[in-house]
């Protein structure tokens, strides 16, 4: 198996098994912002780790920098592809409680923005796509739309989105920076 194949599985594992370890003890929720941009930091380290075992294998030899960013990106692809699936099977199956609390969240700045009928009308005067539309028609809306945006497959779709173009720039970077700075090539 290549390195850079090996690098992406060990990360990506690092990554699941921090996921799982805050969901077992109860701070999924609360630890969700950071969780997400410690994925962030090993996808970096999938991409890096990757990339630099792979030219201590072969003896550090000069090669083209598309090379290099190639092999990056197989780190980076392999991790994304595993993270997303894990994702979409964590917030369906194991912790929809996160994709609740963000439902539940934007539920409750809707019914701020517009708590009462009186302020409705006053939106449906500025806007005439709810001219015709009852208060209720308005909330239930909104609240469909807010649970559609905010599922397992929307989650892992950004995530995958994300997570292609992080490794885009992450495999750029580190093959600058391990070409440039480190083997001064």
């Amino acid at each position: 198996m290549k390195t850079s194949i090996k690098a992406a599985l060990i990360f990506a594992l690092i990554w699941i098994i921090t996921v799982m370890s805050i969901y077992l003890l109860g701070y999924s929720v609360d630890l969700f912002r950071p969780v997400e941009l410690f994925g962030l930091f090993t996808l970096l380290g999938a991409v890096f780790t990757g990339l630099f075992l792979t030219k201590k294998e072969q003896g550090y030899d000069e090669r083209p920098a598309l090379d290099d960013f190639k092999v990056g990106m197989q780190s980076g692809l392999l991790y994304t592809i595993i993270i997303t699936s894990f994702i979409y099977v964590y917030h369906e199956t194991i912790d929809p409680s996160i994709r609740e609390s963000m439902i539940q969240d934007r539920i409750m700045a809707i019914n701020e923005q517009v708590p009462d009928n009186a302020t409705y009308q006053k939106m449906q005067e500025l806007d005439p796509t709810w001219k015709d539309k009852s208060f209720d028609d308005y909330i239930e809306n909104q609240e469909i739309q807010t649970r559609s945006f905010i599922s397992a497959k929307f989650t892992a779709l950004i995530h995958l989105f994300v997570l292609f173009m992080f490794s885009l720039f992450y495999s750029f970077f580190v093959t600058i920076v391990i070409r440039k700075v480190i083997l001064r090539q």
